[in-house]
């Protein structure tokens, strides 16, 4: 089983302030024992690496990319050019919802690698068809 990774899991998981954090540990402990694997898109990667650059340090964000990029339980998934004008039709489809590019552009990446779960708060996930892990 292939689990997508949004930005606000990863918030989650990472910040123990956040109000979602035991519930993040708790879903993501039984799914990697039940033999889940986690794909993060490039975009994903760079949304939550700069928001804890820019809301917390460049150290800490330093010290979450290198786990990222050497976890073990982690694909990270590159974007190609159809991706990427597939997830501007999906932006401009979504005219009536806040929905914005970098969630249109996981979309096209879950889409393409035919994940059907998303491990996120993002409500906006749903509303494009995926199930949402939590």
């Amino acid at each position: 089983m292939r689990i997508f990774l949004d930005t606000s899991g990863l918030i989650a998981l990472s910040d123990e302030k956040d109000k979602n954090h035991e519930k993040a540990k708790v879903y993501l402990k039984e799914k990697v024992q039940e033999g889940a694997r986690l794909v993060i898109g490039k975009n994903i990667l760079v949304e939550y690496i700069d928001g804890v650059t820019k809301r917390v340090s460049k150290e800490k964000a330093i010290e979450e990319l290198e786990k990222i990029m050497n976890s073990r339980l982690l694909v990270i998934e590159s974007v190609s050019e159809s991706d990427w004008n597939k997830a501007l039709a999906y932006f401009r489809k979504y005219h009536d919802h806040r929905i914005d590019l970098t969630d249109c552009l996981s979309f096209v990446i879950m889409e393409r690698l035919e994940i059907k779960t998303a491990f996120t708060f993002d409500s906006d996930f749903k509303i494009h068809g995926f199930d949402l892990l939590i």
